[in-house]
């Protein structure tokens, strides 16, 4: 039997001020999004989620075709309300931008709770190497669409 990831989600709760591992895909994987002006469309979303207390983002790592981003969730806030916010606005300023239409992002997304501190220290890694693992950059300092409030010591 196979399960759809909004079946898995069934019987879920967010709880407020929990940290997330998050990943959202481009609509059949397009890569789309590794580009300046998309990827300062990414960043300012999160930047308002947070402005208006809906998220505290830790990190944000834009690949060509998917995002990872570790938050902690707002009081008050699920992840569904979130991530519906944060994909319907950025589809539509991304699209407008790169003068398409149609279907953005995957309407399913990934996410993990962050038990410790040692699993949070080991997602933000997990997203800081994954430019490198993907053979887009040698040392992942030289990927250019990532950000962190911690300072990447590795």
């Amino acid at each position: 039997m196979k399960f759809s990831n909004h079946d898995l989600r069934k019987g879920r709760t967010s709880i407020s001020g929990a940290y997330y591992h998050i990943i959202i895909n481009t609509h059949q994987r397009l890569p789309l999004l590794a580009n300046n002006n998309v990827a300062s469309i990414i960043f300012e979303t999160f930047d308002w989620l947070e402005t208006k207390h809906r998220i505290r983002w830790i990190c944000i790592m834009i690949m060509p075709d998917h995002v990872h981003s570790i938050i902690e969730l707002g009081i008050g806030q699920t992840l569904p309300k979130v991530l519906h916010s944060l994909k319907l606005f950025t589809a539509r300023e991304i699209n407008k931008h790169l003068s398409r239409c149609g279907r953005f992002w995957q309407a399913e997304y990934r996410d993990w709770a962050v038990r410790d501190e040692t699993a949070l220290n080991k997602m933000i890694r997990y997203c800081y190497l994954n430019p490198v693992r993907k053979g887009l950059v040698k040392t992942a300092r030289d990927y250019p669409y990532w950000r962190c409030k911690y300072e990447m010591g590795w």
